[in-house]
């Protein structure tokens, strides 16, 4: 008992030799903390902001961390950059963490980048909202991605935006092992035309994951994620969610851009642009996205051409706002090849609009689809949607297209089921396979339009069930090599 006694005593002597047993705050090497000039318990703080200029002193704090980098921590309160010039340049190896509640207001007019990384490596942004004025003196970008193409491994995460005129991340040169990742977007690109949340041109080994962007853009030309300038490899786009945007996520390239995946993404109520849009790339996946279309364009669609692309196992659903005529998915651009359009779900839309329409694609496989149409009254008469429609007039090239395994299903007798156009004088379009696609409703089940002198060869048209309308109409004698065997139709 003794024993005991004489411990607790020691005990308390020791506490009492620290002050009654009240710590300072541990020293962390490595971190050092700013206050902003409306923060409570400034005194924690080693540097202070003085409320106009803030850049000199988020400058000085990360220089304070010397070569081998560490930890800036912002307390919460206010930091403003309202003088010209007045951005921050993140030295490799630094952790720049708002926690949550530190506001960076960047106030500069025409401002590229509050933040910006020069052939950096190594660098975190976390817990950090950014915000600008909104309006037409609004600054332009966040962040800026500067150099000569050699930042590498640098994060931004958990941060709000609002209020920027263009993007939050601008890359202006490429990056490698870029993470944008669980981000806040609000009221971005609101003024103007140029853009409103993420320019990720030529990013390599990255990833733009996990971000929600709300109300961005007024253009179609305004893009939630905006992958442009070509350079672009190994990019993962996946499970962002994108609301009442001008346009969604598009990857524009200069035909370098490779080993892309858009995937898992949530958008809808896009009000000009398409949700998704293509052009310049190759080796693309689109999978997996959900798509509620407003009243923009397509849902998913090309800009330009196009190659070894699979656009696989996403829902579009057509009845959004407007309900629009554009495409659930369009390959509108020529030169186009090897595209896989599988397993996909479709419905809905404007009366005369179309499910799935390619205009141009060599080696290309539609398959496994499940195509529901709408209906409605235009001009004093009832319309129904077309279900998959191939070509155009004037479309340059062979097909050598498989359709095969699709469901289509019409509420009403009208429009086709499957409709290919040949146009342009003595254009031939051939090597087309439609097998065991089975087509419910509509006037026809399959429909070879010729426009202009133009004319099939090598088509088969074999398996396929039509439930409610004759199978095949507008056969030719031009045509060579058209093949229609082993069909189910209704009896006449």
């Amino acid at each position: 008992m003794r024993c005991r006694v004489r411990l607790l005593i020691a005990v308390g002597l020791l506490a009492g030799g620290r002050g009654g047993g009240v710590c300072d705050e541990p020293k962390i090497p490595g971190a050092i903390t700013v206050a902003a000039a409306d923060s409570r318990d400034r005194q924690r703080a080693d540097l202070v902001a003085d409320g106009h200029n803030d850049a000199a002193q988020l400058q000085e704090a990360m220089a304070r961390l010397g070569k081998n980098g560490g930890v800036v921590r912002l307390l919460p309160g206010h930091y403003r950059l309202d003088s010209a010039g007045s951005h921050v340049d993140v030295p490799s190896g630094t952790t720049l963490d708002g926690g949550g509640a530190a506001v960076l207001e960047c106030l500069v007019s025409g401002q590229q980048g509050a933040l910006r990384f020069t052939d950096v490596h190594d660098v975190v942004v976390r817990g950090v909202r950014f915000t600008s004025t909104g309006d037409d003196k609004a600054a332009m970008f966040a962040m800026m991605n500067v150099g000569t193409g050699k930042s590498r491994d640098v994060t931004v995460r958990d941060c709000r935006f609002s209020g920027f005129r263009n993007y939050a991340l601008r890359m202006n040169m490429p990056g490698t092992g870029f993470r944008f990742i669980h981000n806040h977007l609000e009221e971005m690109g609101r003024v103007g035309k140029g853009g409103s949340a993420i320019n990720g041109a030529r990013m390599i080994d990255s990833l733009i994951g996990w971000n929600t962007v709300r109300r961005c853009g007024v253009d179609a030309g305004d893009w939630a994620i905006y992958v442009s300038g070509g350079g672009a490899r190994n990019l993962q786009i996946v499970g962002n969610t994108i609301r009442d945007c001008a346009a969604g996520i598009k990857d524009l390239g200069d035909g370098s851009d490779r080993k892309i995946l858009i995937a898992r993404n949530v958008i809808e109520g896009i009000t000009r642009g398409r949700s998704i849009a293509l052009g310049g790339c190759r080796d693309v996946m689109v999978t997996g996205n959900m798509i509620t279309m407003g009243n923009g364009g397509a849902g998913i669609g090309t800009e330009t051409s196009v190659h070894h692309v699979v656009i696989s196992n996403n829902i579009i659903d057509m009845n959004g706002r407007g309900r629009q005529g554009g495409s659930g998915i369009g390959i509108a651009s020529d030169d186009s090849s090897f595209v896989t359009i599988n397993g996909n779900q479709v419905f809905g839309g404007h009366p005369d609009s179309v499910c799935l329409h390619v205009a141009t694609v060599r080696h290309g496989v539609i398959s496994n689809n499940l195509l529901r149409v709408s209906k409605g009254r235009v001009n004093g008469g009832d319309v129904g949607g077309c279900g998959i429609r191939i070509g155009r007039p004037s479309t340059p090239h062979d097909w050598h297209l498989l359709v095969s395994g699709n469901r289509i299903h019409s509420p009403i007798t009208r429009n086709v089921g499957i409709h290919l156009v040949a146009g342009g004088t003595d254009s031939v379009k051939s090597h087309v396979q439609l097998l065991h696609n089975t087509v419910d409703g509509f006037q026809f089940a399959i429909s070879l339009d010729r426009q202009v002198g133009g004319r099939y060869s090598d088509v088969t048209i074999r398996g396929n069930t039509s439930t409610r309308s004759p199978l095949v109409a507008k056969q030719s004698r031009a045509d060579r090599r058209v093949v229609i065997q082993g069909n189910s139709e209704p009896v006449r």
